[in-house]
């Protein structure tokens, strides 16, 4: 039996404890190590668990359930795979080579430009963010130990990359969420979704080739070629749509294989690797079921509902009408901090503003998830910028000042409802209710 939820603004202040206690911490200490983020999630939860009514069973339930959903574990097992994943290549050197490769080919002031165009190119073809920034952090850590270049830059160029991937690939969960919801055609979507995405990548591009140039220039070491198979193996199998899970286990037994075939490691050597790789994951992996069962909390008292009803009180015009889905799934996101249950919650009252205010369908689709990904790709306790500090061994709230695409994304989105851009065709209209 479904049960009714009261709006209830109140519902949110466990979010607000959080974010209080990590950001706020961090800047009074300036050092966002000085309060872990566990126990910033930790303390959020047992406040949203006390001020939760009905029993201490029933509450433990809620967050059980929160922390068990679908969404959230392949989460956690991305974040576990692409640990043992790291770990190995780490172990037989093919992070190192895969630097130097960059250094040779790519000149200086074009590495993080590199970087952003590669983790676009994966992410738009296995559909992840998250997977593609698993896989692309340590490259960009390795450029930054090798260079001198900001270790944030390099990170916020990879995160950059996956979410517009991510925003526009055709099996990724929030472009298949946000068509499915607004019943619209998935290349229409595309299309719209690309003219106005496109100028916040080349801006970006263009950014990274200024601000990359800062570090210190040196001379590419020799590699072995073969330790870039690993990598390499990861970009094949996901041009060919393979799915990211599989992916990152047939990157990690091939990079054991490799390892065994030179010498790097044995059979134990390749179990300790992995074994090593997934701990670096734990971290990550815990914060994940936390904050799973924090918004099981924060939705079941409320507070999703009154961002509902707040975000779609004053809607005069379509513009008005467009900007409140974008602030609609935005705010969601904020709260739930997965971008893909941000749309699927905004989706089905953005699609009854689009029939009320005749947008089409494609637009109302692009704005979801063009303003879902923009948020995700800049809140420090979102999955990407998590996975994007755990690997680069830097803190989330660093990388914020050079997440040029996300910030870019805004503009870009904001603009496209301000100009009525792209300017729609009269069959489009006549065809909006059609799927």
């Amino acid at each position: 039996m479904n049960e009714t939820i009261t709006p209830n603004k109140w519902a949110l202040l466990p979010l607000l404890v959080f974010l209080v206690l990590f950001i706020g911490a961090g800047i009074f200490y300036d050092d966002f190590y000085k309060f872990p983020i566990l126990i910033a999630a930790l303390i959020a939860l047992i406040f949203a668990a006390v001020t939760t009514k009905g029993g201490i069973n029933q509450t433990v339930e809620r967050i059980a359930a929160g922390a068990g959903n679908p969404d959230i574990m392949i989460m956690v097992f991305i974040f576990l795979l692409a640990g043992a994943f790291s770990g190995t290549a780490d172990a037989i050197g093919a992070i190192e080579a895969t630097v130097n490769a960059s250094l040779t080919f790519l000149p200086p002031s074009l590495l993080m430009s590199g970087l952003f165009i590669i983790a676009a190119f994966i992410s738009m073809a296995m559909g992840t963010s998250t997977g593609t920034i698993a896989a692309l952090a340590p490259i960009a850590l390795g450029i930054h130990e090798a260079t001198g270049v900001n270790v944030a830059i390099a990170a916020a160029a990879v995160v950059g990359g996956a979410m517009f991937g991510d925003n526009l690939s055709f099996i990724s969960d929030t472009t298949i969420a946000a068509v499915r919801t607004q019943k619209t055609n998935m290349r229409d979507k595309f299309r719209t979704n690309f003219l106005i995405v496109l100028p916040a990548a080349i801006l970006t591009i263009i950014i990274l080739a200024f601000v990359s140039s800062t570090g210190n220039v040196v001379e590419a070491k020799a590699f072995e070629f073969y330790k870039l198979i690993p990598y390499l193996s990861v970009i094949i199998l996901a041009l060919f749509g393979v799915n990211v899970i599989l992916v990152l286990i047939g990157g990690t037994v091939l990079t054991g294989i490799i390892g065994m075939i030179d010498g790097s490691f044995g059979l134990s050597g390749f179990v300790l690797s992995m074994s090593d790789g997934l701990m670096g994951m734990a971290e990550i992996s815990i914060l994940t079921l936390l904050m799973g069962g924090l918004v099981s909390l924060i939705t079941f008292n409320g507070g999703i509902a009154y961002l509902k009803e707040t975000l779609t009180q004053k809607i005069s015009q379509r513009r008005g009408a467009e900007f409140s889905m974008a602030a609609l799934v935005s705010a969601t996101n904020l709260a739930t901090a997965n971008n893909t249950i941000s749309i699927l919650v905004a989706g089905p009252l953005a699609a009854e503003i689009a029939d009320t205010y005749d947008i089409d369908r494609k637009k109302s689709a692009s704005i979801l998830d063009i303003f879902s990904c923009g948020i995700q790709g800049i809140i420090p306790y979102g999955a990407q910028l998590l996975i994007a500090a755990e690997l680069t061994k830097t803190a989330s709230p660093e990388l914020i000042p050079y997440l040029f695409y996300p910030f870019l994304l805004f503009v870009c989105g904001s603009l496209a409802i301000l100009f009525g851009f792209p300017r729609r065709k009269t069959s489009d209209a006549r065809q909006k209710n059609v799927s």
